[in-house]
């Protein structure tokens, strides 16, 4: 019996290759929120039929073919352009895609894509790609989840990394958005002081958006997180260890400060670091891992959070405990936001890779649940 749906086999694999496909054609038109979240929210609910108890993975699979609809009727594909293999493989590496993406050339990013994409494994999307796309801010700074996505489970899930095309295409809207101050940093840092360094960040409150450009914008502002985040980046640390404090800070900041922030802010706290530091060493420079993971923290920290971090996080810091993690994902499996889908996965991910505080992280998932249920 295959472990993603009641259904043969064969059939549950193709409704997913299906919508795979029909969500990895870019479409022409900029981005909205639907259309830039699709491609994550299909690797998400993906990801998340694993979790599920058999009775729940028609249904869940039914939102992955609602999904793979809804997307297609959301506007007119690009219209292809062939581009030559060997133009793609400048010098032995795709820098011809870089190139374009540094240039904001999104038709000529979109048929390089095209072109590269069936052709790589996630790993080597990642080891191609990686580091010229993490510190971009384009795409609301989601592309890397889509990158973390694709490495986690490749065998279980079978996704494709043509999923990534249209964060590409987007990604070339605005290439001079970066997370880009610690470029100007040099020098042997300490990783150990993250935790440290997020609690003493001072409230400073909306910048008058809740996009991620303006929020990461004032985070990077003189005299913030050159001074908070500088003296930690290192090209060596325990990579584990930096995860573990980043996302058990928005855990914690999503049981614990502005409830209001519960859906876009603190669920961003989670997915976005955990994206990022999941690519440290698999084609992305540890240090540059560290420094934009940390600034997506720093940054959501500056502009949300109300309530002081503790002196330390406690596993029991939830309040809850034996909260049904099958119930969890059968829950956000059957819900429309994709926010909630990344997040219930991110939590899910956080407790495999943080046992200890695995019920902090359930209740986090618990808490957003029960947010939508209330204002959704």
């Amino acid at each position: 019996m295959s472990n993603i749906s009641t259904r043969s086999t064969t059939s549950a694999r193709e409704l997913v290759d299906r919508a795979v496909a029909r969500v990895s054609v870019a479409k022409a038109a900029p981005a909205d929120s639907f259309v830039l979240h699709a491609p994550l929210e299909l690797m998400a609910r993906v990801h998340l039929l694993r979790y599920l108890r058999a009775d729940d993975r028609e249904a869940a699979l039914g939102m992955i073919e609602w999904l793979s609809d809804e997307y297609e009727r959301a506007g007119d594909p690009v219209e292809p352009m062939p581009t030559p293999m060997e133009v793609l493989m400048a010098d032995g590496r795709p820098a011809a895609l870089i190139d374009a993406l540094a240039a904001g050339d999104a038709d000529r990013v979109d048929a390089l894509a095209s072109a590269a994409l069936p052709t790589m494994s996630a790993a080597e999307v990642v080891g191609a790609f990686g580091e010229a796309i993490v510190p971009s801010l384009a795409a609301a700074g989601h592309a890397p989840i889509g990158l973390a996505l694709l490495l986690r489970d490749r065998a279980a899930t079978g996704l494709s990394p043509t999923l990534l095309r249209g964060p590409l295409r987007s990604l070339a809207s605005h290439p001079d958005w970066q997370v880009s101050w610690y470029r100007n940093h040099s020098g042997r840092g300490d990783a150990t002081g993250l935790y440290d360094a997020l609690r003493s960040a001072p409230y400073l409150g909306r910048p008058g958006s809740d996009f991620i450009h303006p929020l990461m914008t004032q985070a990077q502002q003189p005299g913030v997180a050159d001074r908070l985040l500088g003296p930690l980046l290192a090209d060596r640390y325990h990579v584990p260890a930096a995860l573990h404090t980043l996302t058990r800070v928005a855990a914690w900041s999503m049981l614990h400060d502005d409830p209001a922030h519960a859906p876009y802010g603190w669920s961003h706290a989670m997915t976005m670091p955990q994206g990022v530091l999941a690519l440290a060493g698999a084609g992305v420079r540890a240090r540059t891992a560290l420094a934009v993971a940390s600034t997506y923290a720093l940054g959501f920290r500056l502009a949300f959070g109300r309530a002081p971090l503790p002196e330390r996080i406690a596993p029991s810091d939830g309040g809850r405990s034996h909260i049904d993690v099958h119930e969890l994902a059968a829950a956000a499996s059957m819900h429309h936001d994709a926010h909630l889908v990344k997040y219930t996965l991110a939590c899910l991910h956080a407790a495999a890779d943080d046992p200890e505080f695995a019920d902090l992280y359930a209740a986090a998932a618990q808490f957003l649940l029960d947010w939508w249920r209330a204002n959704g």
